[in-house]
C-alpha cells in the first residue's frame, strides 16, 4: 500500500515514514524539500493519486507536545 506522510521530513515524520518503511509499505514523505508543496498545492494531486492512506503530520501547534517529542526521541 503507498503511503503519502504530509511533513514526512520532519521531527516526527520522519520517524514515521522509517516506520512505515520498516514494516514493507511504499512510503512518500511527503515535504517541500521532497517536490509535495501542501502550502501551494504543487505536486499534491500527484503524491495523493495512488495513495492508499494519508497521514499529516504537518508542522502545526498541539495539545500533545510532550507525548509527540517522548515519540521523537525515542
Amino acid at each position: 500500500m503507498k503511503i503519502v506522510v504530509i511533513g514526512g521530513t520532519g521531527l516526527i515524520g520522519s520517524k514515521v515514514v522509517e516506520i512505515l518503511r520498516a514494516k514493507g509499505h511504499d512510503v512518500l514523505a511527503a515535504a517541500p524539500n521532497t517536490g509535495v508543496d501542501t502550502i501551494s498545492g504543487h505536486s499534491v494531486g500527484d503524491a495523493l493519486e495512488t495513495a492508499g492512506t494519508l497521514v499529516d503530520l504537518a508542522n502545526t501547534a498541539s495539545i500533545h507536545a510532550q507525548a509527540e517529542m517522548e515519540f521523537a526521541l525515542s
